[in-house]
């Protein structure tokens, strides 16, 4: 079988010349481009990549990197996951899910199916706020959409929900209301200190905007979702601040629906004594009572990284590094309200 010595020789150039025009990495003078197409037909040199590289067709396909950790909640990550493949078959293109541990082996993955051919272009999940494959990203040869916004985003194009915003829209209409002391119930500490993007934007913006309206709030990652764990944190809260008017879930349903549930246990009525939103959620609808939300908007987010991943592909679009802001939405279900004045309760 002919190998790409052979191609070389026949068309009387360099072995790199050869790859060059197979990969399509660098510009090759048209006369020499159609010197080498035809002694590799001559020859029946047509590797599977090679022979769509040399007939101009891209992959249609897109990789989706996914990095597992400990904590993954697979039921919220496929909602990502399906909402970036719906939204890429319209366009008629295939995924690749590259599913990893957490560190340097997503960036191998990256480089391997970037250098193989094998994708168009890739899409970036569970993004941290320094993400090592965003730095990988500027070493390769298609396109990395992020879906999340690294602090190292120069080489990649992001698409996010603007999280700081939703921190500070929550805040705002609280201080509208009148609360005062705000406890934040974080999802596990291990999500904060693997550096999880959404996370640590809407729990910054939540202490800043508290600081400036002089608000005292409280942070408590949670140590687990159960009746039992909710039950010791909101103890642990109310015993350091007992006069808490507004939780704020950033977490799961289950959590949430575990704190209605033990405020209850305590007496308290919601939102009359304690006002409840939930916020960077996904999958509440699920739940018997609705409290008010501020969701994820997984299709919204998905959607507008796989249009903006088709303008690159096209040629339309070439500014890399730039971020592109989703705003949030507020869903409101009666839970958050004007807490007690002291003479109320």
């Amino acid at each position: 079988m002919a190998g790409i010595k052979d191609v070389a020789e026949r068309a009387g150039v360099s072995i790199s010349t050869v790859s060059y025009v197979m990969s399509g990495k660098r510009s090759v003078r048209e006369e020499t481009k159609r010197r080498v197409l035809k002694a590799a037909q001559e020859l029946g040199y047509m590797p599977s990549i090679g022979a769509r590289m040399m007939r101009g067709e891209p992959s249609k396909v897109l990789a989706i990197s996914y990095p597992i950790h400990e904590y993954t909640d697979y039921s919220s990550y496929a909602v990502f996951f399906f909402s970036l493949a719906v939204r890429a078959k319209k366009y008629g293109y295939d995924i690749l899910l590259l599913m990893h541990e957490y560190g340097d082996y997503g960036d191998r993955e990256l480089v391997r199916v970037a250098s193989n051919g094998l994708v168009d272009g890739i899409l970036l999940l569970d993004v941290c706020i320094m993400d090592s494959r965003a730095e990988t990203a500027r070493t390769l040869d298609v396109p990395v959409v992020s879906v999340g916004y690294p602090n190292n985003s120069d080489g990649v194009y992001s698409v996010d929900l603007d999280m700081e915003d939703m921190g500070r829209t929550a805040i705002e209409r609280a201080h509208a209301l009148g609360h005062e002391h705000v406890l934040l119930v974080g999802s596990q500490e291990s999500y904060y200190d693997d550096g999880s993007n959404f996370l640590i934007r809407f729990r910054e913006a939540v202490m800043k905007r508290c600081a400036d309206f002089g608000m005292h709030v409280l942070f408590r990652p949670s140590k687990g979702y159960g009746a039992a764990d909710v039950d010791f944190a909101l103890g642990e809260a109310f015993g350091e601040d007992p006069d808490i008017t507004l939780i704020i879930c950033q977490t799961n349903a289950v959590q949430v629906a575990n704190t209605m549930a033990s405020l209850r246990r305590r007496g308290l009525s919601v939102p009359d004594d304690v006002s409840v939103l939930a916020a960077c959620t996904n999958g509440l609808g699920q739940l018997s009572a609705q409290v008010d939300e501020m969701p994820m908007r997984p299709n919204e987010v998905c959607a507008r990284a796989v249009d903006l991943m088709m303008s690159v592909l096209e040629g339309k679009r070439s500014n890399v590094g730039s971020v592109e802001l989703v705003p949030p939405i507020y869903l409101a279900h009666g839970t958050m309200s004007a807490p007690r004045t002291a003479a109320e309760r």
